[in-house]
């Protein structure tokens, strides 16, 4: 169970970014480059998501480390959206959107959940 909730997580998160591009969400966080600057983080953030994910898969002890980790950072998009609504700002407002950002941090409770039960299974391998 914790596998597929970490993919849909992760999904939903990726899904984010892809959102994100629609949205110019580095304008929101002034962040100089435009979509040039946006690609290449969103190439690191996947390629930093995806590494976490394979420990986990693997059970390896790290496993139960990265799983936290990759829920801690899902769990930011709600609030860090949430600041940017109070802020003013109208992206985001879509409902898809907006299920996508709650969506993330609902996951990210339940993956956290899910890897403390399942830490038994992260062997010291």
């Amino acid at each position: 169970m914790l596998n597929k909730v970490v993919i849909l997580n992760l999904a939903l998160v990726l899904t984010h970014q892809v959102d994100g591009a629609y949205w110019h969400e580095w304008e929101m966080f002034q962040f100089p480059g435009g979509i040039q600057l946006n690609n290449f983080i969103n190439v690191l953030t996947f390629v930093a998501l995806l590494y976490l994910f394979v420990p986990v898969v693997q059970r390896k002890a790290s496993g139960m480390t990265c799983s936290l980790v990759i829920a801690a950072i899902s769990a930011l998009v709600l609030p860090t959206h949430l600041g940017f609504a109070i802020a003013g700002y109208q992206q985001f407002h879509l409902p898809f959107s907006i299920f996508i950002i709650v969506g993330t941090f609902l996951l990210s409770i339940l993956q956290a959940v899910l890897t403390y039960q399942a830490r038994r299974e992260f062997s010291s391998t």
